[in-house]
């Protein structure tokens, strides 16, 4: 996932501060909505199970009262009398009678056979059937008394059943009340929670009365057989959420009563919704006066910043004498007056660093101002070039001081521009000579190529040089060029007080004594066996000899570097291959041989190596080599 970007640090100061005070909103806010709907919850339940006592307490009262009022009116003397007559038109007009005298809802006499005699609810039924509720009969002859909730016509009731007595019981009278809306809406008035009656059996939920629901069918969205037996759980109803509660009023076989009980659960949190809409509108001003205090404390913070990276971009684009403007006295202004002589010392070390440049190489200049200065060296396998001009002394001796220093000046310029080009070290200027090497400070893997190529480009801008000094009518210069590879011990050298970075060793001394071999052979670069090793793949070079150098006792191949493979001409390729032909024949003592490719190749090209190998071929006729010669020659000064 990708991190949030700004381009500014006061956007980021900004988005924290009011992200930090948005997210302790929310977790406010959060917590809040979690503890008042727990508490919330809580109350409701309890509700639940108050409304539940409340309404187990009216049934009870109820019964009660009930339970009196059929014992007064089965001991009354004269329905006792009318019992005798055991007509069913006496009987039915004397329930009447009683069922008016108590406001009851329903009236039966049962007889001690459990067969029901009379019926106010069905009075022109005048035959004997089985009693529906014989169970409640069977209870009152074992406790005198019986209550009981029933379904008559898709109603509950609440039913009572008494003895009536001559001394002993010769039938029952049940009398009841129906529990219908307005029961239920009295109760609602009391607990002002939904309630309604349902009974569940094998046909389904059949909804008897309600204060909420409507309907012949029961349409909540619950299994009533799983909710049952819980203290309380959710059910929706026409889209709205309610905490409900599930009591069992009376259970036989399959049968089941029950009443349910409700609260709303978005009116029970209509005075959180209300709270709420308060503290988002309270949130919302403190956001809008958050933000307006963290924009003024952004700016106030960020202007220094915007100062700082000013004055870092001034200083990274190399004005190192660029000052900034913090006059705070806390924090702030510290940085600023440290920023402030951090750039005054840059300036300095950019100076010294101008000024070492400008006698030393910049790499050279790097190691120094970097590390310890210190006497000393290290072994390196380094790549050492030396250059000089040809015939300068007595050009030199021909010309005024102003012109010779303008001229030498303006050569050694262009020389070691092309040197920094391919990251070398220049170590000296001697005069119109030129010392430079590859592989150190800076270990450098391909310091003989680049070596080789800084040879050519010495070359090329010398060539430049020429045709400029031509038109100025100065004399026009050539150089020569050694090469040679091989390990050397770098570092600083001299005394404590004066200490020069330079190389030292054998390998120096023979890129010393290959400079001036291209005298001997008409040459303008030459390097060793050991560099040629290390680019070979890179540049065309024509072996010339096997010589001995003066103060070394190995001898060494020596090359003429013609150019890059990718750069040279196909002549070019032609005469190396035809020169080393001829070469081989000459190592083989084949005079014969040898002196007509030599001649050949003189034929199509001006090659001094050539010539040079017909006079020694012309030397060894007369006097030839011993018959231990090895084909090295040795080289003097």
């Amino acid at each position: 996932m990708r991190r949030f970007a700004f381009k500014h640090f006061r956007s980021r100061l900004l988005f924290y501060f009011v992200g930090l005070f948005a997210l302790t909103l929310a977790s406010i806010f959060v917590f809040v909505d979690r503890v008042f709907q727990q508490n919330t919850e809580s109350a409701i339940r309890n509700e639940l199970i108050v409304t539940e006592r409340v309404f187990s307490k009216l049934l009870q009262d109820r019964s009660a009262q009930l339970t009196q009022w059929g014992i007064a009116l089965a001991g009354d003397f004269a329905f006792k009398g009318v019992m005798a007559t055991h007509d069913h038109d006496t009987l039915l007009s004397a329930l009447l009678n009683l069922s008016k005298r108590v406001g009851a809802d329903a009236a039966m006499l049962v007889s001690v056979d459990y067969e029901l005699l009379a019926d106010i609810a069905r009075p022109d039924d005048k035959g004997r059937g089985p009693f529906f509720a014989a169970d409640m009969i069977r209870q009152a002859e074992e406790y005198g008394t019986a209550s009981t909730l029933v379904l008559m016509g898709q109603l509950p009731y609440q039913l009572i059943a008494v003895p009536i007595l001559a001394p002993d019981p010769i039938a029952w009278l049940c009398i009841g009340f129906k529990i219908d809306q307005g029961v239920l809406n009295q109760l609602k008035q009391l607990t002002q929670l939904e309630i309604s009656i349902l009974s569940l059996g094998k046909t389904g939920t059949i909804l008897h009365a309600s204060t909420l629901l409507d309907g012949n069918k029961a349409t909540l969205n619950n299994d009533w057989q799983q909710v049952i037996d819980k203290e309380s759980f959710f059910g929706s109803y026409r889209d709205s959420l309610y905490l409900s509660r599930l009591v069992v009023l009376h259970k036989q076989g399959d049968f089941t009563m029950v009443a349910l009980i409700q609260r709303s659960w978005h009116d029970a949190l209509a005075n959180f919704y209300h709270l709420r809409w308060l503290m988002m509108g309270i949130a919302l001003s403190g956001m809008a006066i958050v933000l307006l205090v963290s924009s003024w404390l952004a700016k106030t913070v960020s202007r220094p910043m915007q100062i700082l990276v000013k004055g870092v971009r001034a200083i990274g684009l190399g004005d190192y004498r660029y000052k900034v403007q913090l006059t705070a006295s806390d924090e702030i202004g510290e940085l600023g007056r440290a920023f402030n002589d951090m750039s005054g010392q840059l300036a300095e070390k950019e100076k010294i660093r101008n000024l070492l440049g400008k006698v030393v190489s910049p790499a050279v200049v790097n190691e120094l101002m970097n590390s310890e200065v210190k006497l000393g060296g290290e072994l390196r396998e380094i790549t050492a070039l030396f250059s000089d001009l040809a015939g300068f002394t007595s050009i030199a001796e021909a010309m005024q001081p102003e012109p010779l220093v303008a001229l030498l000046n303006d050569y050694l310029t262009q020389m070691s521009n092309q040197i920094n080009a391919n990251d070398g070290v220049i170590d000296k200027f001697i005069g119109d000579a030129v010392v430079a090497f590859w592989g150190a400070p800076v270990i450098e893997g391909r310091h003989a190529v680049l070596a080789l190529k800084s040879a050519l480009a010495m070359q090329h801008a010398l060539a430049q040089l020429r045709t400029h000094w031509s038109s100025l009518g100065l004399p026009l210069l050539t150089m020569r060029i050694g090469v040679n590879t091989g390990p050397a011990v770098v570092g600083n050298m001299g005394s404590i007080d004066r200490m020069d970075y330079t190389m030292m060793g054998d390998t120096v001394n023979l890129a010393a004594r290959l400079e001036g071999a291209n005298k001997y052979y008409g040459t303008d670069i030459l390097l060793s066996e050991y560099t040629y090793a290390q680019v070979k793949e890179v540049f065309l070079c024509r072996e010339l000899d096997k010589v001995r150098v003066q103060g070394k006792r190995l001898p060494v191949r020596v090359f003429e570097l013609l150019g890059e493979h990718s750069q040279v001409e196909s002549a070019s390729k032609v005469l190396c291959e035809m020169f080393a032909e001829a070469l081989a024949e000459f190592r083989q003592c084949r005079w014969g041989k040898a002196e007509s490719l030599f001649v050949s190749i003189l034929g199509d090209y001006d090659d001094a190596v050539s010539r040079l190998y017909l006079h020694r071929l012309q030397y060894y006729r007369t006097a030839p080599p011993e018959a231990s010669w090895d084909g090295v020659y040795d080289l003097g000064k």
